[in-house]
């Protein structure tokens, strides 16, 4: 982390921890992984006394405001509401501008799934603080993550049906509803992939994609649309035969049937 985003992080917690609506604090994100470095940013869990969580907020945002120049924007997550605050902020200092990310998790509804994603992992060495033991209690639960499950059969159906539509808007010269078909199965391969090769059990999708092997996140670079149409082939092209490779690969290593009639057809038609 940024030695001036760390100034300011230690500036906010020393005001959190005189405030009597906080009962701890723990680090989340890339620090807790050993993955920080100068570019991350500050994720703060915060546990907050139920009966003051309503006006959390307000306070938290004044002392953040305390701790650097000034604030530029605030973006609070859609998911907010009674059980979890997620906003996050852009501040400056120095003329430098830093993402500060804090999660207000409310003492009463723990149990939510989300505020068990961010207490899911936690280890002792990720406490700021703990006034009062309810932080190490959640340590005590001994909440885990998992790896990535979903329907392997599923995704190759989606794949090919959404692939079947790229040669008529590569004909059009469509290039929004191209966009969004590259896009739609990006996320497809990508999910087929995870189903194969996630290692860790923590983080949302991008974050367990940078640990499958580097060829197989290879696969997935091509997935981008451009207005040189014929390059838009070259690549499609390119990733349908290594979506292909990759599910038979993965039905293998699953003891799943791999319809390799239905990969072959279609690429052949699009070819």
């Amino acid at each position: 982390m940024n030695d001036k985003l760390k100034e300011i992080e230690e500036v906010f917690i020393g005001q959190v921890q005189k405030s009597d609506s906080v009962l701890g604090a723990w680090r989340f994100g890339s620090e807790t992984h050993g993955l920080s470095d100068d570019l991350s940013d500050v994720d703060i869990v915060l546990l907050i006394d139920g009966n003051y969580f309503d006006k959390s907020i307000n306070e938290m945002e004044k002392y953040i405001e305390n701790s650097c120049d000034e604030i530029y924007l605030c973006y609070p997550e859609e998911f907010n509401g009674e059980a979890i605050i997620n906003n996050g902020y852009l501040i400056s200092k120095d003329n430098d501008i830093f993402q500060f990310d804090i999660f207000l998790l409310h003492s009463g509804h723990l149990g939510d799934f989300l505020c068990r994603m961010h207490y899911t992992g936690l280890a002792e060495k990720d406490i700021i603080f703990d006034k009062t033991g309810r932080v190490r209690e959640l340590i005590s639960l001994n909440s885990t993550g998992s790896y990535y499950k979903d329907n392997i059969t599923h995704l190759e159906t989606a794949y090919w049906y959404h692939a079947y539509m790229v040669k008529k808007y590569l004909a059009r010269k469509d290039f929004f509803k191209l966009y969004h078909i590259f896009h739609t199965l990006y996320e497809i391969h990508a999910s087929m992939l995870l189903v194969g090769f996630d290692q860790i059990t923590w983080g949302g999708c991008q974050n367990k994609l940078g640990f499958i092997p580097e060829d197989k996140g290879g696969h997935l670079k091509k997935y981008f649309c451009t207005e040189d149409f014929d390059k838009n082939r070259e690549n499609i092209l390119y990733c349908m035969k290594t979506f292909a490779e990759d599910t038979k690969e993965i039905c293998r290593l699953k003891n799943e049937e791999y319809n390799e009639c239905l990969a072959n057809r279609m690429i052949k038609f699009f070819s």
